[in-house]
This record gives C-alpha cells, structure tokens and sequence, in this order.
C-alpha cells in the first residue's frame, strides 16, 4: 500500500513539473449515411475518408496558451477534399482564463484571423478508457451550426486525461480538468498519435496574417460568392 501511494504521489508531482507539450494527433472521417447515399457528394465524401488518412495536426501549449494547427504534407486531390469536409485548414489559438478565441482560416474568400467567443457546456459522463495507457474519462456536449439552410446540432465526444493538467485539446475545445486525447466531432475523430511533455516552456505565439474580422462578419463574408 505504501508503494502504491508513493506512486500516485510521484506520478502527479512528476506532471506537475511539466510546463509545455507538443502533441500529434491523427483524422478520421468517419461514416456519415446522408452524405454517403448522396449521389453527388458521396463519391467525394469517400475520397475525404481515404485522404483523411494522410493528415495529421499539432498542439502544441504551455501553462497560459495554446496552438492547434493541421502538419504541412504533399497534398492531392484526397487530401483537400478531406480538410473541406473536417474544416481541418484552420489555425486555432486558446488562452486559459478567457473564453475569447482565435481562428485563422483560409480559403476561396481569402486568409482570416477571426476573433470569437466560445465556452463549450460540457457534461461529465461516467465513462474511463485507456488511450496510449492514459486512463481517459468521457465528456458531451453539442456542436451548433447556423447557416442558410437552419440551425443544427451535432454531438461531441471529448476523452480528457486528468493525470495531464492541461485544459486543452483539437479545434480549439478546452475547458475540462485534463488534455483531450480523443474529441469526436460530427463525422470527424481526432486521435491522439504521440505526446512530448517537457519541463521546459514553449513560446505560443498568436496567429497574425489575415484580416481581422469577428465571427458575425466572417459569417456575413462567407455567404457571398468568392471574387477570384
């Protein structure tokens, strides 16, 4: 018993030392059956899922901020179909303490800094696993998106690893007591694939090329045709 709680106590006085990580994490566009039976989208929705396969993202944080970013790769077909239908041609920038975000986007209508507000409402389930052997516990909320069509909801799944301390994880989600290794989005899944923890602290520094715009604007822009 004794060593059993002089282990527990090291192991959090050990991640207690960490100040900064870099973490890869893998895609996977999963099924999604009215976009596959689509006679026109479904061909392409299975290119995405097969490009899905070739991307992969960083985040890198430290103890005040954080960067998620998709990895420079050869691009083909597959590939951009893949980032159009996970929206993974984003740059996200959190900071703890505040629920003001940053995106950074680029497109057909150009390169954007989006500045936006978000807090998600997670809900803590009473469900563990093990990812890469860290015990991993189970959160949902919802994702919503407005656009001419209606408003839609769709469920998110977070598994958060409280034995690392750090409220972040892919697409700019954060808020829950440990990192995310997994988050399941629509049809996307991102999977943690590798974590360096390090003592020392990395410089996470903003996205600055774009135009500054809010989200209300960035909304506004997309729904007009793109000037080429």
């Amino acid at each position: 018993m004794k060593k059993i709680i002089f282990l527990i106590l090291f192991t959090f006085h050990l991640y207690g030392q960490i100040n900064s990580a870099k973490v890869k994490y893998n895609l996977i566009i999963g099924q999604d059956e009215k976009i596959s039976q689509d006679e026109r989208m479904g061909a392409l929705f299975e290119k995405a899922q097969n490009g899905s396969k070739k991307i992969s993202f960083s985040l890198v944080f430290n103890k005040k901020a954080s960067l998620f970013s998709v990895n420079e790769m050869i691009e083909d077909e597959d590939t951009s179909l893949a980032k159009i239908f996970s929206g993974a041609n984003s740059t996200f920038y959190t900071e703890v303490g505040t629920e003001k975000k940053i995106k950074q986007t680029e497109g057909a209508f150009g390169k954007f800094i989006i500045n936006y507000t978000h807090r998600t409402d997670w809900k803590l389930e009473n469900e563990s696993k093990l990812i890469n052997s860290y015990l991993c516990y189970k959160a949902t909320s919802e994702l919503i998106v407005t656009n001419s069509k209606g408003t839609f909801k769709f469920p998110v799944t977070a598994w958060y690893c409280p034995s690392i301390p750090f409220s972040y994880g892919p697409n700019g989600y954060d808020g829950l007591p440990g990192l995310i290794l997994e988050l399941h989005e629509r049809f996307t899944v991102y999977g943690v694939e590798k974590i360096d923890l390090s003592t020392n602290e990395i410089v996470i520094e903003k996205p600055t090329k774009g135009k500054n715009v809010t989200q209300e604007e960035f909304n506004e822009i997309v729904k007009k045709p793109p000037t080429f």
